[in-house]
């Protein structure tokens, strides 16, 4: 067998293993995601169900009221809903006006904070990628919601966010929106504002 034949043979044989590996890594997530959610099934509460229909009631809000689309949201700390929203995208022209990020706006008001640290959220249905990196910039510690985005995607295709997933994923270098650094002789100038702020 020549050399060429042979290094084709052994790559061949390193891809069937990485795949078989990356196969068995994904089955293991799988698993232990799978286990997760049990888990959390059996830790539910009544307050839980409370708190995600009164959220469901705040999605009909926002269809009733023609604010935007059919999501709702709140926010509870200690046992008591501090924040509110629905989505009112419509009624205010503003993209980010999902139903999550009221809930989060009217929560830091009514606390006067912008650590929402010891918060769950509960959502009509699954926080989109913009929700989420909220969720995760306050501190939020738990997210609950009712119907999974699969399921709002089935239903209409407008509202998928796979795509955002599946871009977010990737180096910065590789995804679709280009982010480009410019003026670097800026930077030092500039970013003592930060160290001020943030010693």
């Amino acid at each position: 067998m020549d050399t060429t034949r042979l290094l084709l043979l052994f790559s061949l044989i390193l891809f069937g293993a990485y795949t078989e590996h990356q196969g068995e890594k994904t089955m293991r997530k799988i698993h232990a995601n799978e286990t997760k959610q049990k888990q959390y099934k059996k830790e539910m509460k009544e307050e839980d169900a409370f708190f995600i229909r009164r959220a469901m009631e705040l999605s009909h809000v926002a269809v009733a009221d023609g604010h935007g689309h059919p999501f709702g949201s709140v926010v509870v700390k200690d046992g008591k809903i501090i924040g509110e929203g629905w989505n009112k995208t419509a009624v205010l022209h503003d993209p980010s006006a999902h139903a999550e990020v009221e809930a989060i706006r009217d929560a830091s008001k009514n606390i006067a904070s912008n650590s929402l640290a010891g918060c769950t959220i509960y959502a009509s249905a699954q926080p989109c990628p913009m929700c989420l990196s909220l969720i995760y910039l306050t501190g939020i510690e738990k997210v609950y919601y009712c119907i999974p985005g699969k399921t709002i995607e089935a239903m209409d295709a407008r509202l998928s966010v796979e795509h955002i997933y599946r871009e977010l994923a990737k180096p910065a270098v590789e995804r679709s929106i280009p982010e480009i650094p410019i003026l670097p002789e800026e930077v030092e100038k500039n970013v003592g504002l930060y160290k001020v702020h943030y010693p």
